[in-house]
């Protein structure tokens, strides 16, 4: 793998460019929804090379610009199902919130474009939903819940999540003053949807930790992309999982099976993986609620990038985190976990659909509803 870091938007077409220019290079990914204008146009440069844009727009561009040419065939965008995802996340933090108590859930985001609005909405439409499960399943408790005022069951229904924009993806301290403002508030979980800002949400997290002299959570914050438990172990209460490493994979698949093209034409030139979806009748999935299995998997990155760095990556040795991580989910009652399960084979088996705003208009129709 040739990794070329972009440090400015003038970097994208020039490190595309060197990319497709090495002959020995067959596949070249670009990663983030801005490089789908570079990777449109680079793309039709180098017709016998193969590109992937993850989260990118590059064949909508090429529909637009230029008709005649769409779908390009060496070109593939790769999105994901993120709303359902969210979803899952939005329901446990909201099934957490109603036993232990708290007022509220929160999010932190980075910078206003219409993927985050998918994580957005699918995460109150998540939290809207396991009040609704709770409510059926447990009539009795949701009467006597409500009446606390310090329940989320008794916040106006549009109040129940907080939520911040902070216009950044790597300014941490921003994470963290979105996040403490959040938790003073009483939000009893946090969700990352910034990347490295994530880091800010457990400083804030790890001050009320050492203030009260917890070992493990409420309160709580919900990992990103990756598997994020291992983070701060007993705090970080899942991760929702955005598998960019296996959009990799079955991008590189297509390539050697000498499907890529055969893709592009089949699904034109947009892969969308997620909970359930399938290719070719292949199973292609890229959405998921982090597991102990997947923590596993990461721990070993972690330990391999040791290795390779001779720095210190891991918080704690392996066995501990993973100690950690079973007795804080050990803690938390079955049938929270349980409802979480219940939604995710309901969205697979399309019995229930997550809204995934991805205009203005929709955007504003939906927090017209969750707030």
């Amino acid at each position: 793998v040739m990794e070329l870091i972009s440090k400015t938007e003038a970097d994208y077409i020039p490190n595309l460019r060197t990319a497709a220019q090495d002959p020995d290079v067959k596949l070249i990914v670009g990663v983030g929804f801005l490089l789908s204008d570079a990777l449109a146009q680079v793309a039709q440069e180098f017709p016998d090379k193969y590109f992937v844009g993850i989260d990118t727009y590059a064949q909508a561009i090429i529909k637009e610009k230029y008709p005649e040419k769409w779908p390009l065939p060496n070109l593939l965008d790769i999105k994901f199902e993120e709303h359902k995802g969210s979803a899952l996340v939005g329901a446990l933090a909201c099934l957490l919130a109603i036993h232990y108590n708290y007022p509220h859930v929160g999010m932190v985001l980075g910078i206003e474009i219409p993927v985050l609005w998918k994580f957005e909405i699918g995460f109150k439409w998540g939290c809207k939903w396991a009040i609704e499960w709770y409510k059926k399943h447990f009539p009795k408790e949701y009467e006597e819940k409500s009446k606390n005022p310090n329940n989320i069951l008794a916040i106006p229904p549009k109040e129940r999540v907080l939520w911040t924009y902070t216009g950044t993806f790597s300014d941490i301290t921003k994470g963290y003053e979105a996040a403490k403002a959040m938790y003073a508030k009483g939000a009893i979980a946090v969700y990352n949807v910034a990347g490295p800002l994530g880091l800010g949400i457990n400083r804030a997290v790890e001050e009320i930790a050492k203030a009260k002299g917890l070992e493990m959570g409420p309160p709580f914050w919900i990992g990103v992309d990756a598997d994020q438990d291992w983070i701060n172990p007993g705090f970080v209460v899942a991760s929702m999982m955005k598998r960019v490493d296996k959009g990799v994979y079955y991008a590189t698949w297509l390539m050697l099976m000498d499907k890529f093209k055969e893709a592009v034409k089949m699904y034109n030139g947009t892969l969308v993986l997620g909970i359930g979806t399938k290719f070719f009748g292949v199973p292609m999935e890229g959405i998921s609620v982090s597991t102990l299995k997947d923590l596993d998997e990461f721990i070993q990155m972690g330990i391999a990038a040791e290795k390779l760095t001779g720095k210190k990556v891991l918080p704690m040795p392996p066995e501990q985190i993973k100690e950690k991580v079973k007795k804080m989910r050990e803690s938390i009652p079955k049938w929270i976990w349980d409802a979480v399960k219940e939604l995710e084979q309901k969205i697979r088996s399309g019995e229930v659909k997550v809204p995934a705003p991805m205009t203005e208009k929709e955007i504003k129709y939906w927090r017209g509803i969750l707030g």
